[in-house]
């Protein structure tokens, strides 16, 4: 029976927002990048605090949903060096990757699950991803 195979379960959550950003002091003598848009894509992978219950759902990533949707639409459409959470940080993949994890962390916890890692896509080709320590 396949309900009897062992194994990990992950869930994973998506966004997506259309966003522009430039890097402080990118190039080698000190100035900024210019100022660029990207077709960006945000990836939540969580895992239940039990694998897999006895209802056969390993986390029920709805409540995650909501609040990626909520923090996809803040920083939809706009200069992301502009958003407040980013004043003198540098907009990076890496960067936007750590604020989303930031701004899940307590509401998955509260739904008793766990951020694994979340990916974003900075266009098509590109991509960082974040793996929060234990």
């Amino acid at each position: 029976m396949f309900t009897q195979e062992n194994g990990k379960f992950y869930v994973r959550i998506e966004g997506r927002f259309e966003s522009a950003h430039f890097l402080y002091q990118y190039f080698a003598d000190g100035t900024d990048e210019p100022i660029h848009g990207h077709s960006w894509k945000v990836e939540v992978f969580l895992e239940g605090k039990t694998n897999i219950r006895p209802d056969g759902i390993s986390y029920d990533f709805l409540t995650a949903r909501n609040k990626l949707l909520e923090l996809v639409h803040s920083i939809d459409h706009i200069l992301i060096n502009d958003h407040p959470d980013f004043k003198g940080i540098n907009p990076t993949s890496e960067n936007v990757a750590r604020w989303f994890y930031y701004g899940l962390k307590e509401e998955v916890k509260a739904s008793e699950g766990k951020i694994r890692r979340i990916v974003i896509h900075e266009g098509p080709e590109n991509l960082a991803f974040f793996e929060p320590e234990a």
